[in-house]
């Protein structure tokens, strides 16, 4: 197939059934005719990004990874296509954390679709959803989140429930039972930010790693207006601090201040539930 750049239909097969999200090819495709001769190999593309729950990527062997029908196969290899699948498809792929994988097609194509070798895949990259449920970035993951199995976290950084308290309750003011405290990993790799957003419980904040983290307070109103500024860190002769609490209901944002980063925890009693929070 001649190399061109087009507007094209792709099949996803998720959960048993066909659904079709649209996604740019990009130039310098080419394809490969199978046949019924044995040994043939299958239709392949010179780069090629799968797009898979994170689920099946972390399901895979040594030599094996079939998404099964948790998958959509991305041709050309760009990541702007890759995002204008997913959120096109968002209803298909539901709540799960996802992943795009980059495929390396040397020395003679990947096979597009079916199983692939896990060896053959070039880059690793998280798909972030955004608080209004759309997937707004896929991103390399950093060392430590790697390390601690964090994920992306809408409001910017990586993040992973750590503790959720077995005790639950109905908290006065909130639309249902809680569990009574949580606990997760935060981080925030140089030049991420965690927006402003608000919490309907008290959280507090504990410094472990890395650079001092600026924490912004913005008041309880509609809209966030800067009222105090607190620094978490381990030097507490020079002001740092190594917690700090957030009130209830306050507009908070977030920012590490150095090119380390910064991983902290964040407990948050009651606990935590997305229908709290806020932006």
């Amino acid at each position: 197939m001649k190399a061109r750049r087009c507007l094209r239909r792709m099949d996803i097969r998720v959960n048993g059934h066909n659904r079709g999200a649209a996604a740019a090819v990009a130039p310098q495709v080419r394809q490969q005719r199978s046949s019924s001769v044995p040994g043939a190999r299958p239709t392949t593309l010179d780069t090629v990004i799968l797009l898979t729950t994170l689920r099946a990527w972390t399901g895979r062997t040594a030599d094996r990874l079939d998404p099964g029908d948790e998958a959509a196969w991305v041709p050309g290899g760009d990541l702007d296509d890759a995002l204008a699948v997913l959120n096109g498809a968002r209803d298909v792929f539901g709540d799960a954390q996802l992943v795009a994988l980059t495929l390396d097609p040397a020395p003679t194509g990947v096979p597009v679709p079916g199983a692939v070798d896990p060896r053959h895949v070039a880059e690793v990259r998280y798909a972030r959803r955004g608080p209004d449920g759309r997937h707004t970035a896929l991103l390399r993951r950093p060392e430590i989140a790697e390390a601690l199995g964090l994920l992306p976290h809408p409001e910017g950084g990586w993040f992973r429930e750590t503790w959720r308290a077995p005790a639950r309750f109905t908290p006065a003011g909130y639309p249902g039972e809680r569990a009574s405290a949580t606990g997760i990993y935060f981080l925030l790799p140089p030049g991420e930010e965690s927006l402003w957003h608000a919490v309907r419980s008290d959280e507090v904040w504990l410094h472990h790693h890395g650079d001092p983290l600026v924490l912004e307070l913005g008041g309880t109103g509609e809209r966030p207006a800067p009222v105090e500024r607190v620094v978490l860190g381990p030097d507490v002769l020079r002001g740092e601090r190594p917690q700090a609490l957030v009130p209830a209901g306050t507009w908070q944002a977030a920012r590490p201040d150095g090119t380390r980063g910064t991983l902290v925890s964040c407990v948050v009693s009651p606990g935590f539930d997305f229908a709290d929070f806020r932006v």
